[in-house]
């Protein structure tokens, strides 16, 4: 029994650290300053009759300094087209848009098949297969002249994990340990909803339903700047805490060039963060207005992504069509490899 639930929780920890994936970035001076105890919202699921659509939205929330205004436009990396569509035209109206991207400056070649973006591409087609939603990079135009690249290339990131010491593995090794923590905020510990949420998400995989695998997964997305909060603790990551900084960095550059008014468009996860930042540099919290990123039939609605084929006949076509695909297996066979190892020395 012990070893089962173990097994469940480390099905938790490994979605924390897939969630962490929608809403931290592409690819994946001095200490931060503390967000405090209530962490803002800059992703929720709304749901308020199970008849009705339920929601995930994103933040876009201003703040202002003088005559200099920056907006953090929160956004997952995986949503619905409209939701692309709709910021990609929103975008428009900003002197200039820092956007993230680990490896460098945007060009289509970043959306062809190569061994650093070979699992994002695996995720994306299992999400598109599954889930009917579209990925970030294929729907906004970030060729569009307002749009400044501002986040670490990949020499930095791996300079940074190597002086941090740090890996997806101690990133994962700080989800389980806090699955662990029935104390801790927005982590399923209750072995009764860990069995719910496992049922569901399997239900509706088995079935080819993406609405219901949605409303499975939408709550914890909706909690998951808590998660990633925690995740972070008090030394924080590469994945937040030190591109965060790169971020400022080039925020205040770009404000001394004569720039008034700028987006920060970045994955929701690194909102609160930037928020505290900016409020410890004399910036006021203005207003915020939600944009729906997953719209969501009502629950006894079948939406299936894949009507003519089991599970099975999908997968077998996604491999087909997507060899990288392959890659991201792979990888969940090592990882789970080692679990096993772990759990045979203890």
């Amino acid at each position: 029994m012990a070893m089962v639930q173990r097994l469940k929780k480390t099905g938790i920890g490994l979605l924390c650290v897939f969630n962490a994936g929608f809403l931290l970035g592409h690819a994946m001076a001095g200490n931060p300053p503390s967000a405090g105890p209530q962490v803002s919202d800059y992703i929720r699921y709304v749901e308020t009759d199970p008849a009705a659509e339920s929601k995930l939205q994103t933040a876009l929330t201003r703040f202002s300094k003088g005559d200099l205004i920056v907006d953090l436009v929160a956004v997952v990396h995986l949503g619905d087209a409209d939701y692309y569509a709709n910021l990609d035209d929103y975008l428009k109206r900003y002197d200039v848009v820092l956007y993230e991207l680990v490896g460098g400056q945007f060009s289509k070649e970043a959306l062809e098949p190569s061994a650093e973006n070979d699992a994002v591409r695996g995720l994306q087609q299992v999400a598109k297969a599954f889930l009917g939603l579209e990925f970030q990079l294929e729907n906004i135009n970030y060729e569009a002249a307002n749009f400044v690249h501002a986040d670490v290339d990949w020499t930095e990131y791996e300079e940074l994990l190597a002086a941090r010491n740090q890996s997806f593995g101690t990133i994962f090794q700080r989800a389980m340990a806090l699955t662990e923590d029935s104390e801790a905020e927005g982590f399923v510990t209750d072995e009764a909803a860990m069995n719910m949420m496992m049922n569901q998400l399997v239900a509706a995989v088995l079935t080819g339903n993406s609405s219901a695998l949605k409303r499975s997964l939408a709550p914890f997305l909706g909690e998951a700047e808590e998660l990633i909060t925690q995740i972070e603790g008090e030394d924080g990551t590469v994945l937040v805490t030190e591109r965060n900084k790169v971020v400022m960095t080039r925020l205040y550059e770009v404000a001394a060039g004569g720039q008034r008014k700028l987006a920060v468009f970045y994955g929701a996860g690194h909102m609160p963060d930037f928020e505290a930042r900016l409020l410890a540099e004399g910036f006021t919290k203005d207003d915020t207005t939600w944009a729906d990123a997953w719209t969501i039939d009502p629950v006894g609605v079948v939406n299936e992504t894949n009507p003519s084929g089991s599970p099975a006949d999908l997968m077998a076509n996604l491999l087909s069509q997507s060899p990288e695909l392959m890659v991201v297996l792979q990888q969940m066979s090592e990882v789970l490899e080692a679990l096993q190892q772990i759990e045979a020395v203890q």
